[in-house]
This record gives structure tokens, sequence and C-alpha cells, in this order.
């Protein structure tokens, strides 16, 4: 491993083996965004080949991002402290492990822990790939291309985890149907781990940090207990302990915010520095980070459910009907860039107030004739992916304005966190009020029949999106105007 510094003139160029590498780093990237998406597509064909509960159904997708959300900053000091690549390959290990064990999972228990175990495996390995790109790729222009290569990859993944999912599912391959979704991921793991033995260099931090264990047992304690009853609480005969689940998270938060603080006072490196969420503009930015992708995994869940259970679609059309929504975040991030010189920190705002109006849109759509809603929702979910493509970029840079340099990788861990209890949060709640408003399980014979019912649903769902979009729009004009022109 080189030691010369990164975008100097007199940095090394990388090699072919360091290319190799990365297309292992990237390929472990692909096979973690897929995994993130993948289930909301097969959700319905898992619900009835089990068969699961539909409380079981959204846990099956919430507990892989509640364990990246309760890991993900541990597994950054992970690599720190023993070596990024190790830590690195043994996440692709276990993640691939953990996915054989989902193809094979024998019913929705054994599933959900599996995928909780995915989630754990993917908070090990994903903060190590672009520390593993950064250290690798020290020619300025050679690591830009790397890192460009790696957000094409970022959505090719959310494409094939949404579309690709329902095209698995269609092929039925070797009568395996929604199971192959999973299984796919041996071959893949097996050959990033070749390849990354082979071709990735070992780095890690100059000095190694400590582990801080309470923090992160009181963080993985303290997510879950927040989403239980959120999930299961509606599930017909629900365990009355759930709802005392809330009870555990009110105690261990605080008890993690005042740990946090102790150690930042007593010169040691906690998970979350207090001093990076000083700033009010920082602090807001977060707090709409995690209600904007909370909308965003909400509309996935009851998209799906409407397209499949409402309007009878199967799972490769349903799959297929995500497509323009992926094009159409490619294309809104490529000219963000360009955007957000021309409206500054205003843009998220604007985007914000455009997928509110895009989101109306589906309460046009729903109302027209069942045979022309597949071509009218691609549309509509085209636009709502263009507009979200305009957010995500600039919002997430906004929280760094305030924030010291030696702090990023704090702040990178906690903007991680956020969006994974967002999306988990999303897919539970608004995947609730969805099955709330319907009357009964979709997906079940106890479901309503008439299509008018499932609209309802989904345009009450819609509402409740549209809110979440303007308060993401409001949270982002408060950071804004809380930062410092200099910031």
């Amino acid at each position: 491993m080189t030691t010369q510094t990164p975008g100097t003139s007199s940095s090394p160029r990388a090699t072919a083996r360091d290319w190799i590498g990365l297309t292992a780093v990237l390929a472990a990237t692909f096979m973690g965004q897929v995994d993130g998406f993948i289930v909301t597509i097969a959700a319905p064909s898992v619900q009835r080949d089990l068969p699961a509960g539909f409380g079981q159904v959204q846990l099956i997708g919430a507990s892989y991002v509640l364990a990246c959300a309760a890991g993900m900053i541990t597994g950054g000091r992970l690599g720190d402290r023993y070596g990024r690549r190790r830590v690195f390959l043994l996440g692709v290990a276990a993640f691939t492990l953990a996915s054989l064990v989902c193809g094979t999972a024998p019913d929705a228990e054994v599933l959900i822990a599996a995928r909780f175990a995915q989630g754990l495996a993917a908070a090990a390995l994903v903060p190590q790939e672009l520390a593993l790109v950064r250290s690798t790729f020290l020619d300025e222009a050679q690591r830009a291309k790397a890192i460009g290569a790696y957000g094409v990859v970022l959505g090719l993944g959310v494409i094939f985890g949404l579309a690709g999912g329902g095209f698995l599912v269609h092929l039925d391959i070797a009568g395996l149907g929604w199971r192959s979704a999973f299984l796919i991921n041996v071959p893949i793991g097996v050959l990033i781990l070749l390849l990354g033995r082979a071709a990735i260099a070992e780095s890690r931090a100059q000095h190694r940090p400590g582990l801080d264990l309470p923090g992160v047992a009181l963080t993985a304690v303290a997510l879950p207990a927040l989403l239980l009853p959120i999930i299961m609480g509606q599930e017909e005969g629900a365990a009355w302990w759930l709802w005392l689940t809330p009870v555990i998270a009110v105690a261990a938060v605080p008890a993690l915010l005042a740990r946090q603080r102790a150690m930042a006072a007593g010169g040691a490196a906690p998970l979350f520095p207090p001093r990076v969420f000083r700033p009010r503009g920082t602090r807001f930015g977060l707090i709409a980070i995690m209600t904007f992708f909370g909308g965003n995994a909400g509309l996935f869940l009851v998209f799906t459910y409407y397209v499949q259970t409402g309007l009878g679609r199967d799972p490769l059309a349903a799959g297929l009907m995500f497509v323009p929504l992926g094009v159409g975040f490619a294309t809104g991030s490529a000219v963000s860039g360009r955007l957000l010189t021309r409206f500054g920190p205003k843009l998220p705002v604007y985007g914000c107030g455009l997928l509110a109006a895009a989101l109306l849109t589906h309460l046009a759509v729903v109302q027209a004739a069942p045979q022309s809603q597949t071509v009218l929702l691609g549309v509509v979910i085209g636009a709502v992916g263009l507009v979200e493509g305009l957010v995500v970029s600039p919002l997430i840079a906004s929280i760094f304005t305030q924030v010291d340099p030696d702090d990023a990788g704090a702040l990178s861990g906690a903007a991680a966190t956020a969006t994974q209890f967002g999306l988990a949060t999303g897919f539970a709640a608004v995947g609730s009020f969805y099955r709330f408003v319907l009357g009964a399980t979709p997906g079940t014979p106890q479901a309503p029949t008439a299509l008018t019912e499932h609209v309802r649903a989904y345009c009450s769902a819609i509402g409740v999106l549209v809110v979440l979009a303007l308060l993401t729009g409001l949270l982002c004009a408060r950071g804004s105007s809380a930062r410092t022109p200099t910031g």
C-alpha cells in the first residue's frame, strides 16, 4: 500500500490489479443494493409461498435495513482498526452465507433472522467500499473515475433490485420462485471473495480507534425497540409486550447520548461525537434525510402492493414498472450538480415541492381505466424518480457544510444510520397505514376484491407521502437558513 498524499501530482497511478480490486468492491456494492430493494417486489410471492403474515413480510424488509442502521458506524470502526480489506472480505463471506440461508429458509421466522444477518454483514462491508476506493486510487482523476463507477453501480443496484427481482420471480428458475433472488448472491459472493483476496490491497487508519461496545449495544437495542410495535402491532393476536418496547427505546436513547458526551469529554472516541450535531443546519439535514427516505421506502411498498394485489399484475410487470423510477433518478442526479450552481442550497427545497406535485399525479392516474394504469403509473413513477434525483445528492452534501473535515467520517456514519432508519420506519409505518385503510392484509383472501378499495388505500398512503415530501422540504429550508453564508 502506498503512503503518498492523495490527489498530488506525484501520486502513483492505479495498476490493472487495482482495477480488478475495484471490480470486486463494485460487485459487493451492487449485491448489497439489490438486496436492500429486492424483497419489495418479491414480497407478495414470499407472503403466499411460505406463507407469511403481512407484518412478517414487513419485518423481512425492515430487518435488513435495521441491522444496517445499527451496525454501519461500528463496521466503519472495525475497518479502521483491523483492516478494511479484511473486514470487507469477512462481510462478503457472511453476506453470502446469509443469502444461502435466505434462499433455503423453511419459514418466515428463519427468513427474517437471515435477513437480519444479511444486514449485519452489509453493515460490515459497506463502510469499507469507499474507504478502499480512496486508499487505492491516489491519482485524483482515476479516483474520480472510480467513484463515478461506484455511483453508477448504486443506481443499477436499485433498478435491478426492483425490476430484476420481479424478473427472477417470473422466470421461476428450477421452481425456486422468489428464492432465486437470494441464491443468486452465492456465486456472486464467491467470485467477489476470489477477486478480493487476489487484488484488493489492505489499508487501515494510522491510529487504531477504540470500540465503544456499550454504545454499539445501546444502538442495536434502541432501533428495533422503536419499530417493533409499528410493524407488528396490528397483527391479529399481536403480543401485548410489543407496546412495551418503546419504553426500552426511551431508556436506551438517553443512555446512549449520555455515554457519547461522557466519552467525548474524557477524550475517547464515541460512536457519535456530540460536536458533529451542534450545527443546527446539520441536525435539520439529518432529520430531513430520515424523513425523505422514510417516504421513499413507503412508496416502494405501497406501489408494489397496489400494482400486484390491486391491479393484479404479476411480479415481472410490477418490477418493470420501477425501471422508469431508476432511469429518472439517474437523470435527476446527473443534472443536480449543474442545477445546484444555479439554485444553491434551495435546490432540495424546490425538489421536494416538485416531488409532492409528482406524487399527487398518482391520485389522478388511479382513477383511469385499469388497463391504462400500467403505462400511466410507469410514467408518473418515472417523474417521481427524476425529482428525487434532484433532492438526494444536494441534501446529503448540505449536511457537511458546517462540519470540520476531521469529523466527515463520523457524520457519514450518522447520515448512513439516518438513511437506514428512515427506510425501515417508512417501510413499517406507511405499510401499516396502507393495511389499516384497506381494512385487511393485502394479498390474503380477507382483502377486498373491489379495485375501488385498493384505490382508496393507495390514495390515502399517497397523501401521507405528500406530507412527508413537504415536511422534508420544510426541514431543508430550515437547515439552509440555519447555515452561515460561508458554511
